[in-house]
């Protein structure tokens, strides 16, 4: 702690123990006061860092103080100025905490009786069965792709393994050792759909009309000094194609879940419903 600091620590300190002194109350050092409300050291204790140095500690006080002043100087205006018709919060106080009440009770049943187990056969009917829902607002792609040095000596075996790759699992084998082995960068995953906006943000590759480019080109490569590209396109969708189910499992899952949430829900306030009707525990008048 510098010179300058230290003495700002220490007239800070001498103006709390002048509080201590003049202004101690029940509930520790007094701050502040407006009217018969008192603003205490110990409300603000928590917000002072160990580590944070004396000048900070002073500004920072200073800081929480004179917003507590000015918002309770506030208060008091608004408190004499409202009619008491405008200051009985008693309704929405009641309705917030039932609105609260209600909120974790169904929370708390959803995560003890929704089955969570979705299966492959419920994801196709359901993908089968809403095909519009799922058009593509944007084209997406399978794809593997492998940055390395342009002064590689494995150049001519990379394009070598991207031009031959097709479905063969041995080769996609050999590929992805290969991108381990002399990738700066690369992606081998070819069974999972990719937005192509997101591949065009990894690589530096420039189209002008995606669809087109997709329709025409399967191997591409290019130089981006210092880096050389590879890329291979499996499979590709463009916008406003039915989207591939694969692309759409997350989405889906989310649908179905929230649909078997809503009917856990409804089915408990309806045998609720009927219990209370049973016992007689209500009447409509």
């Amino acid at each position: 702690m510098n010179t300058i600091n230290k003495i700002v620590f220490f007239v800070f300190l001498l103006g709390l123990a002048s509080c201590a002194n003049n202004g101690q109350g029940k509930d520790g050092v007094i701050l502040a006061r407006v009217k018969e409300h008192y603003f205490y050291f110990s409300d603000i204790k928590e917000h002072i860092s160990p580590g944070i140095s004396s000048t900070d500690s002073l500004q920072l006080v200073q800081s929480l103080v004179n917003s507590w002043v000015r918002n309770e100087i506030l208060l008091l205006h608004a408190e004499s100025n409202l009619p008491d018709s405008l200051k009985d919060f008693t309704k929405q106080m009641a309705e917030y905490r039932n609105s609260l009440l209600l909120f974790q009770f169904k929370k708390r049943y959803i995560e003890q009786e929704l089955d969570t187990v979705i299966s492959e056969y419920e994801m196709a009917k359901y993908y089968s069965e809403h095909l519009s829902d799922f058009e593509l607002k944007e084209s997406i792609v399978q794809f593997s792709f492998i940055q390395m040095k342009e002064n590689s000596p494995q150049l001519l075996r990379a394009r070598s393994l991207f031009q031959q790759v097709g479905d063969l699992d041995l080769q996609k084998t050999k590929l992805e050792n290969f991108c381990v082995q002399n990738g700066v960068d690369y992606f081998t995953d070819d069974e999972k759909w990719i937005p192509f906006n997101d591949v065009l943000s990894k690589i530096p590759l420039t189209t002008y009309n995606n669809a087109v480019f997709l329709k025409n080109n399967k191997f591409i490569e290019f130089k981006n000094a210092p880096f050389v590209y590879f890329i291979y396109i499996k499979d590709y969708k463009v916008a406003e194609e039915i989207s591939p189910l694969e692309f759409e499992r997350d989405k889906i899952k989310r649908i179905i879940l929230n649909k078997r949430k809503l009917l856990l829900i409804e089915n408990m306030e309806s045998a609720l419903f009927e219990r209370a009707f049973q016992q007689k525990n209500f009447e409509i008048y």
